[in-house]
């Protein structure tokens, strides 16, 4: 008999899902403002939403990615008959914990993007901000979207990228953000439970009173700090999870909200190797799954197997396989 494989290894997120009204306005910002190419569309499989809880839900799926990226894709999901449907994050504030709160792309030129991005009614929580990034100087644009989609548009401007790694559009999706109450939980499922590492952590200290990237009000701003902790199963920021909690800043918690098949930031899909190893680790760390081992077809990897955990304050992350 051949011998048991008893371990398993877990790679970053390679595709981000978006549960959409339309996907019309979605489509325009990554392919006619991204420069995006549309890798792929079809029928969601009946078996993943049966997964999820939606058994006489039926769907549609377009999948995105950049022109010379591997990873950090983005799949369009619009839902039939799929029950009530509300924003995950309705009418919320950057500050405000639960759930996924933003994807984070790389741009050449920040001001150019956010200017088409404007006449798409795309708005910032504050103008392009430059700041200080554990010691990368950036220019961030933190804006939101149709379905209450929030993207990070990024220019580092310290150390200069390589003009090779500058992108035309945006670059692939390389950074999910999660705004957190309560840090320590966060960091124990993250690095204890799934056994990520951390890629970054650093601490703002107070804000300074002006415009800042979070869009705290300038006047209030010196009352909040940021804590800032980058995970990745590798320690690499590629396909990574940002854990920041913006303290002082008494938000709300939408953590309830944050639910399929509400609008919005849907999930994360990370690919393993040794699934079913990694599904009893999860059994003996006692942590529960949001969505049990179930085999579904998932373009463009064919038939997987695919299981679903919640964190702790709501983000849905999914871990797929290919089937045997």
């Amino acid at each position: 008999m051949p011998i048991m494989n008893q371990t398993f290894e877990i790679q970053g997120f390679d595709e981000a899902v978006i549960i959409v009204r339309s996907p019309e306005p979605h489509l325009a910002c990554w392919r006619d403002v991204g420069g995006w190419m549309l890798q792929h569309q079809a029928e969601v499989d009946m078996r993943l939403l049966r997964g999820w809880g939606l058994p006489q839900a039926s769907g549609r799926e377009w999948r995105l990615g950049h022109r010379n990226g591997s990873v950090g894709h983005v799949r369009l999901m619009q839902l039939d008959k799929a029950g009530p449907q509300a924003d995950m994050r309705a009418d919320d504030q950057c500050w405000d914990s639960g759930g996924i709160f933003d994807l984070n792309v790389r741009v050449r030129d920040v001001a150019a993007q956010s200017a088409a991005l404007h006449a798409l009614h795309w708005h910032g929580a504050s103008p392009p901000i430059r700041w200080d990034f554990g010691g990368l100087i950036v220019k961030e644009w933190l804006t939101r979207g149709p379905d209450n989609v929030r993207l990070a548009l990024i220019e580092r401007i310290e150390p200069p990228l390589p003009e090779a790694d500058q992108p035309v559009g945006f670059g692939p999706v390389f950074n999910s953000s999660q705004i957190v109450r309560d840090m320590d939980a966060a960091l124990s499922f993250y690095c204890d439970v799934l056994g990520f590492e951390r890629a970054v952590s650093f601490q703002t200290g107070s804000l300074p009173s002006e415009a800042n990237v979070m869009g705290l009000p300038p006047g209030l701003a010196s009352q909040a700090s940021l804590d800032l902790h980058i995970v990745h199963p590798k320690g690499l920021v590629k396909g990574s999870i940002e854990l920041v909690s913006v303290n002082g800043a008494g938000g709300l918690d939408l953590s309830d909200t944050a639910r399929l098949p509400n609008f919005g930031m849907a999930l994360l899909r990370h690919p393993v190797r040794g699934l079913r190893v990694f599904a009893g680790h999860l059994a003996r760390q006692g942590w529960p799954l949001a969505m049990p081992l179930t085999r579904v077809r998932l373009a463009p990897h064919g038939e997987v197997d695919l299981l679903a955990v919640r964190a702790p304050e709501g983000a849905w992350l999914e871990f797929y396989e290919a089937a045997a």
